[in-house]
């Protein structure tokens, strides 16, 4: 079944909160892969090294606080993107 195009709404407003939803879906995508695959790599790297279970899990943390860092600041840019594109009018 196809939407005739009269029917849809012309004028769409994007509030603040649409911006905030759309920045949360965006960060815990993105966030989830990079520390998905910052985990690996620590883990990985242990493991080629021989360290033991303890010395890789210390590893694994070393390696997520930059993760968390550069998400905080990508959560920071998400959310100022939003906002000018609210502000803006475009959508």
């Amino acid at each position: 079944m196809l939407v005739k195009t009269d029917d849809l709404p012309h004028e769409v407003r994007y509030t603040k909160t649409d911006a905030i939803i759309s920045a949360v879906g965006a960060t815990l995508l993105i966030v989830s892969e990079m520390l998905g695959a910052i985990v690996a790599f620590a883990w990985a790297i242990g493991s080629m090294l021989g360290l033991g279970e303890t010395p890789i899990l210390i590893f694994i943390g070393v390696m997520a606080i930059p993760g968390l860092v550069l998400s905080l600041t990508l959560t920071r840019r998400i959310l100022r993107v939003e906002h000018s594109l609210r502000d803006s009018g475009s959508f």
